[in-house]
């Protein structure tokens, strides 16, 4: 199936995706901008889900922020579904509508605040958990 330079033209342009940015070599884009390209090239032919298995990993903490905003905004813009893999409590408990933890003991899912309690995390996983919490400066 060959996709309409339109649609290609659509997403770059709905992901701030200049041009130059779509005909540079993929080993001269940085990590962000390579995971910018892999979600605008999962997003071709119009998808209701999708899922993420730490799409993150190996960022930095700004890059990380962004390429998660940029999940969310396609998510609540497109009404896609989303399923994502993550370590990261914060960005699981900031955007999560359902989580589902897996332990070797017990697995539970539900929303967020009631199973992201200390409690339940150290339960399910035998140690406090650590938050991280991003400062935005304005």
């Amino acid at each position: 199936m060959r996709l309409a330079g339109q649609e290609v033209v659509q997403l770059s342009s709905e992901l701030s995706l200049s041009p130059e940015f779509l005909n540079a070599g993929i080993g001269t884009l940085s990590g962000g901008q390579f995971q910018k390209l892999l979600i605008a090239f999962a997003l071709l032919g119009h998808p209701n889900v999708l899922l993420f298995d730490e799409p993150t990993a190996s960022l930095d903490e700004l890059s990380q922020e962004r390429i998660y905003e940029l999940v969310h905004d396609l998510q609540t813009q497109r009404g896609i579904t989303v399923i994502l893999v993550s370590h990261d409590l914060s960005v699981v408990y900031r955007y999560a509508s359902q989580v589902l933890c897996l332990s070797k003991g017990k697995p539970c899912m539900g929303p967020p605040k009631e199973i992201m309690t200390p409690q339940m995390l150290e339960e399910l996983y035998g140690a406090p958990p650590k938050y991280y919490r991003h400062i935005q400066e304005h």
